[in-house]
């Protein structure tokens, strides 16, 4: 069962699904809830997914452009260059993969995942695709996506680009017992 906006509204304001969100009457929609732009970060060379994780390679990363009060998402990540800015558009370059990271982090209970999708602005004003899958339960913290415009085009800082729904277990995920949990706390890779 998928989580309506009143649901969706007392769950962020009583049990803070969803942190660091500007204005969440703004932000909630029928069935979801609206996410803004933190970070933008060029990919400059692909990395390597590998069978073992040992061989994993992470990709090269070029300049990001971060809002200020973000920058501690990107501690710790060889970038070429990083801006703090107030606000700001960014020039996103014709078939240049992106890494975008959210404003909001989320606090996933263990009986709620969360699917991703673009907004449909993002596709119809900057003509890109978003690269996502969905948030586990159990997952805390903000996330990471893909964006791949097909045209020279602007994106500012601080924007909604991407939505979450919300999508109830009947049992309890608990994120932290898999194998794997690389992600949890919002990493890069």
């Amino acid at each position: 069962m998928h989580l309506s906006k009143d649901v969706l509204k007392k769950l962020i304001v009583e049990k803070n699904l969803l942190t660091n969100y500007a204005d969440i009457d703004a932000q909630l929609t029928p069935n979801g809830v609206d996410v803004r732009l933190a970070a933008i970060v060029e990919i400059v060379d692909g990395g390597r997914l590998a069978v073992s994780k040992a061989d994993n390679l992470a990709p090269k990363l070029g300049s990001a452009v971060v809002l200020k009060g973000f920058e501690e998402r990107l501690k710790g990540y060889e970038l070429k260059e990083m801006h703090v800015v107030d606000s700001g558009v960014v020039k996103l370059e014709k078939l240049k993969p992106y890494l975008v990271l959210t404003c909001e982090e989320l606090n996933t209970p263990q009986n709620l995942m969360s699917h991703i999708a673009a907004r449909t602005s993002l596709f119809r004003l900057t003509q890109s695709l978003l690269g996502s899958t969905f948030v586990e339960a159990g997952y805390k913290g903000f996330l990471t996506f893909m964006l791949l415009p097909f045209t020279d085009s602007q994106i500012e800082l601080g924007s909604r680009f991407a939505q979450l729904s919300f999508t109830e277990l009947t049992g309890e995920g608990h994120y932290e017992q898999q194998k794997e949990s690389n992600y949890q706390g919002g990493k890069l890779f």
